[in-house]
């Protein structure tokens, strides 16, 4: 009923702002925005259009504004000159207040690369001239360039990337980024020079995840005895050295599959600063986990990666680049995990990730290894 509600509003609010004028897309702007307020992967997946903006506007001062969870995302990126911090709930102060910050800086285009009618009506009380972003079901009624929501089923970082051909901007690349910088990268040599051996691959596992402010999905995880049965045949198979690599909230996810394995690995459960935990992903060769923003993290930085879907759907959310695969065995309900939102009691419960198989998985590694 709520989300009937928004849509009625929205569409005719769009009605309203259909009758001003369309600004012309500036040809050097000397200020460019870009908000997206969450989450690390979401916003791991506007990288490529971050990259299109980038390009197109060489001399622009670019500005991602994002929720401090996420801004670890973009705060190291080469193609972002400054970063603003979004706050963590949106009330008519902190809305208000944002877009007075907006307007006192005076951009010249912005681009939104989401669907909260909270953020169209932000960017126009900002006052910024021309406004691009994603238009579903007439939540995007004050851009002064929309972009409306594809009815077929298309990966989000390519529905980010329509609003590049709504401005007129080269297409976008299709990979991800993250730049780790020095410290950090200092910092994962030193684990990969304790750890890796001399005789294989160094494989990341991370067999958590599913966790976001204001979101806790452990029906995202695979079965901790399959993961088992998988770094165990890397190991004796290829010479692999496993690190089992977690934050805070997955130190039970990790001690069930160590607990499981035969042989021996590496646990590091920690809280990590992501740059770090970027780097030494990009220093392994083989990253293996779920539908997660430490997946998105290892394409980003171009590590080979595996990732086990269950309630979401992997043409949407799964893992984006040329050395990325998925596996998917969905049921009739799947998928039940639409846009950031879990379906409550969803039927398939964990059968969807029943059934993908400890030996479909190690298949998948075999291709990625040699590749």
């Amino acid at each position: 009923m709520r989300t009937r509600l928004i849509t009625l509003a929205t569409r005719g609010l769009r009605a309203v702002f259909r009758r001003f004028s369309t600004p012309a897309l500036p040809i050097a702007p000397h200020s460019v925005l870009i908000v997206k307020p969450c989450c690390l992967g979401d916003v791991l997946l506007t990288t490529p259009l971050v990259a299109a903006i980038r390009a197109a506007y060489p001399e622009a001062k670019l500005t991602y504004a994002v929720g401090p969870w996420a801004r670890p995302m973009v705060a190291t990126s080469q193609h972002v000159d400054a970063t603003l911090t979004l706050p963590d709930r949106w009330t008519l102060g902190s809305l208000l207040a944002t877009a007075r910050l907006f307007r006192q800086q005076q951009f010249a285009i912005v681009f939104v690369p989401d669907r909260s009618p909270v953020l169209t009506l932000l960017v126009w009380l900002a006052r910024i001239p021309v406004r691009v972003g994603l238009d579903s079901a007439g939540r995007g009624f004050a851009y002064t360039h929309r972009s409306p929501i594809s009815s077929i089923v298309m990966h989000e970082a390519e529905q980010y990337n329509l609003l590049a051909a709504a401005a007129d901007l080269p297409s976008p690349p299709r990979r991800l980024f993250f730049f780790p910088n020095v410290e950090a990268e200092q910092s994962a040599a030193s684990i990969v020079a304790e750890h890796r051996s001399s005789s294989g691959p160094l494989v990341v596992l991370h067999p958590g995840g599913g966790q976001n402010p204001g979101m806790t999905l452990p029906r995202k995880r695979w079965l901790p005895e399959r993961w088992s049965v998988v770094a165990d045949a890397l190991i004796r198979q290829h010479g692999a050295r496993v690190l089992l690599v977690g934050g805070p909230g997955d130190q039970a996810a990790v001690a069930a599959v160590q607990q499981a394995m035969r042989e021996p690995s590496v646990e590091i459960v920690r809280r990590w600063e992501w740059g770090e935990l970027a780097a030494l992903i990009g220093q392994s060769d083989l990253f293996l986990g779920h539908d997660t923003g430490m997946m998105h993290l290892a394409t980003a930085v171009g590590t080979p990666t595996l990732a086990v879907f269950g309630p979401s759907d992997p043409q949407i959310y799964g893992p984006y680049g040329e050395r990325a695969v998925y596996l998917w065995r969905p049921t009739y309900e799947s998928p039940c995990f639409y846009e950031g939102v879990a379906v409550p009691d969803c039927p398939c419960a964990m059968q969807c990730m029943r059934n993908v198989a400890a030996a479909d998985v190690l298949q998948a590694v075999q291709k990625l290894l040699n590749s």
